[in-house]
């Protein structure tokens, strides 16, 4: 069994070799270094057919835990037993995905590189890949939080990978990536509202033509851009709490400078990163904090991710208010923009990465059957494609006459917004309340 490149302490194995059932306890790499699954997930036949199917062949694994993961029977298998076929990628994906994102070349927008899956299912391995990753991000969270307290934080390169590993997810299956980790839990911890921007930051990116080095920094950039309030009163963060006061409101404003100042000494970390981690929450027009920058002198990473941070606030309910569908709260960012509290730009890509209809929210269809949004409209935005409980597919592009509307789950403390509400109000993300 060879040794992983550079990793003395792992060893490469084989895929066909995992065990299905086996728990890995530390994190999975391929042996460009790249995450795949993370601690704590679960090897299963579908996850291992999806590693497969992306043409991954063996995994770097920590040699302490090779006979756990490794199925006792393999000796007994002829090498022919084991092979696999696989489908032939083209020689543009061979090319692209053999590299590691950190190697992914600029200028070249990461959209050209996206597989097309829009005629296939929700794939269930990817998914535990991605439960994987998001589990993983919580322990180096907690991790960071400890360095940060003792002002020891030397290195953000576990993030780094994380947004890399996140990004790969993106070109292997853009939709199922959004919608599985934006609606993945209700939780409004630092670290899954973190995750979450961080890749509905990078699937805008890539649909605004961006290249890879730079999807890579907005991914960077929505991880770590609230790590600050991990050096303020507890009181501020609480998940949930009712609305701040002004003094507190004050003070929590004050969170994008010590996120940057927290930062500062991390060699590693680019200059632009940390400017836009200080602009996340400034508007376009002005009305937002810390600095009140106005329309494209913020940068550009603060304002795709100020739109994705706008979106996920409204999609998650709090102590004093419920969260709003997301069909509803994206009308909220639309009928917004009228009044330049956003990017144009930046809401029309983050419309095409969502549509109408957002990825992984709950629909009503013909008023009798409830599905899934799994698929973005291959043109336009009112069309995506549905999958309902029982697995039946349904594209909207073929169904025309169709009834389609957003259903409330009251187990998820969701609410409908009217119309008339979002026609009329004026309001900027930085006032939390929106309504009772």
């Amino acid at each position: 069994m060879k040794t992983a490149k550079g990793k003395s302490d792992m060893v490469m194995l084989p895929i066909d070799e995992l065990h299905v059932g086996a728990i890995c306890r530390f994190p999975l790499e391929d042996d460009n270094g790249l995450l795949l699954l993370g601690a704590g997930t679960t090897i299963t036949a579908e996850l291992i057919q999806g590693l497969i199917d992306r043409d991954i062949e063996e995994l770097a694994v920590s040699a302490e835990e090779v006979d756990t993961l490794r199925r006792r029977d393999i000796s007994n298998e002829k090498p022919s037993q084991r092979r696999r076929k696989t489908k032939s990628p083209s020689k543009k994906e061979e090319s692209f995905r053999a590299g590691h994102p950190s190697k992914w070349p600029k200028g070249i927008p990461l959209k050209q590189n996206l597989v097309n899956r829009h005629h296939e299912p929700i794939n269930l391995s990817r998914r535990e890949v991605l439960r994987g990753h998001v589990k993983l991000a919580r322990d180096e969270f907690e991790q960071i939080r400890i360095e940060i307290s003792s002002r020891k934080l030397q290195t953000i390169e576990a993030l780094k990978n994380l947004s890399a590993a996140f990004a790969s997810a993106i070109v292997d299956d853009h939709d199922q990536t959004v919608a599985d980790v934006i609606s993945a839990g209700e939780s409004m911890s630092l670290t899954d509202r973190s995750v979450k921007l961080s890749v509905l930051g990078m699937a805008v990116g890539t649909e605004l033509g961006l290249d890879g080095p730079t999807i890579l920094e907005i991914g960077t950039t929505g991880l770590l851009h609230d790590i600050g309030l991990y050096t303020m009163d507890p009181g501020l963060i609480i998940p949930g709490r009712g609305p701040l006061s002004d003094e507190e409101m004050w003070e929590y404003r004050k969170h994008p400078i010590n996120s940057s100042n927290c930062l500062r000494e991390v060699s590693e970390i680019p200059h632009s990163v940390l400017i836009a981690i200080e602009q996340v929450h400034e508007q376009f027009d002005g009305s937002g904090y810390p600095f009140g920058i106005e329309g494209k002198r913020a940068n550009l990473y603060a304002r795709i991710l100020n739109v994705c941070d706008t979106y996920l606030r409204l999609t998650t309910g709090t102590s004093f208010r419920s969260a709003l569908v997301p069909h509803d709260a994206l009308g909220i960012i639309l009928y917004q923009a009228r009044y330049q509290l956003f990017d144009p730009e930046v809401v029309r890509a983050f419309l095409r990465v969502e549509s109408l209809f957002p990825l992984g929210s709950r629909v009503q269809f013909n008023q009798e059957l409830t599905a899934e949004v799994i698929r973005r409209p291959l043109e336009g935005y009112a069309h995506p494609v549905l999958q309902c409980e029982d697995g039946t597919r349904i594209d909207l592009t073929m169904e025309t006459e169709a009834m389609v509307q957003p259903v409330a789950d009251p187990a998820r403390n969701q609410a409908r917004l009217p119309r008339e509400i979002m026609e009329t109000m004026r309001w900027s993300p930085a006032d939390e309340l929106i309504f009772d």
